[in-house]
């Protein structure tokens, strides 16, 4: 358990204490909390910064966990430009620790959240891309980061076509990695049709798994963007917005929705009933979805960032054993 040992003097410390309490102690979205958060702001973002750098001595508990994920989104919604440096340290760490606290938000949120703290040095993200170490899921997302940056203005294009271009032969590994994804989709986003090249060489050398897309799947987004060079994203709606009102985002997610916390009690009180049984036929339900059609599993991505993914882990598992 984490130690919140007060940094706050005065007649307000309990109720900080409260805040980060409910916000670490929860089953159910603490929605007073983080409202209470967000009107004392300057007394808790210190608060949410610290536990982040504390976190990378491993005090990864499940509280501790739920806490630093919901301060993560918080910090987004805020638009919290001191926390962009502390995120990317957090974010280059062991690929188990970030997946504790973020688990799907790696491929769904992260890169909404980061483009929103962005603090106008591309070169903390540029070190986490280049990072063969960190968690290639989040190295992907990062790749977008750069490519939200360029399309809002917040980064010349030029300079991020320049990092996409030497990521051809400094990104690393080569094959096997999904953070390839990220930089061909980058390169898409942007309209960058002088670095297609690249990607078709990154495709034939099989840095761009073709269990994940083909080419000319690039083809088609790289198109679209060259029709609607203000708003390539749009083709994909929300998913390259900057993060919004985390309360109004994570209260549509199934782990909040009350009808599967009941669910889960359920399964909780008597497991055998929730059981797989081996007479039943198992079906295929992605088998006839398209990789930029929505997600069968209702998370409002589309296929390709979401189960297309754990799909792709779990053949290669299969395959392995």
């Amino acid at each position: 358990m984490m130690s919140w040992d007060g940094v706050i003097r005065g007649t307000r410390i309990m109720d900080i204490e409260r805040i980060i309490s409910e916000l670490t102690h929860y089953e159910r979205l603490p929605v007073d909390a983080m409202r209470a958060a967000a009107a004392d702001r300057a007394a808790v973002v210190p608060r949410f910064i610290e536990a982040f750098q504390r976190s990378s001595d491993g005090d990864q508990g499940r509280e501790v966990a739920g806490f630093l994920f919901l301060a993560f989104h918080l910090l987004g919604e805020w638009r919290e430009t001191s926390a962009y440096r502390p995120l990317v340290r957090f974010l280059r760490g062991p690929s188990e620790h970030v997946d504790r606290v973020l688990d799907d938000s790696i491929t769904e949120t992260s890169h909404r959240v980061m483009a929103a703290v962005f603090d106008g040095d591309p070169q903390p993200l540029y070190d986490l891309v280049l990072d063969a170490r960190a968690d290639e899921y989040v190295r992907a997302r990062m790749c977008e980061v750069l490519a939200m940056l360029g399309v809002r203005g917040d980064m010349p294009r030029e300079e991020v076509a320049r990092f996409l271009r030497a990521c051809f032969t400094d990104l690393k590994p080569q094959q096997n990695c999904f953070a390839w994804e990220g930089w061909q989709s980058a390169i898409a986003m942007l309209g960058l049709e002088e670095l297609k090249p690249l990607v078709r060489q990154a495709f034939d050398r099989g840095s761009v798994e073709t269990e994940w897309m083909r080419f000319s799947d690039f083809e088609e987004d790289l198109a679209f963007a060259l029709e609607h060079p203000a708003a390539p994203h749009r083709r994909f709606g929300s998913e390259y917005a900057l993060w919004g009102d985390t309360v109004a985002e994570l209260s549509t997610w199934s782990a909040f929705d009350e009808k599967e916390i009941e669910k889960r009690k359920r399964w909780a009180r008597d497991p055998i009933n929730w059981r797989w049984s081996p007479q039943e036929t198992a079906v295929n339900i992605h088998r006839k979805v398209g990789r930029n059609d929505p997600c069968p599993c209702g998370s409002g991505q589309k296929f390709k960032k979401c189960c297309l993914v754990s799909e792709s882990d779990w053949q290669n598992a299969l395959s392995a054993s």
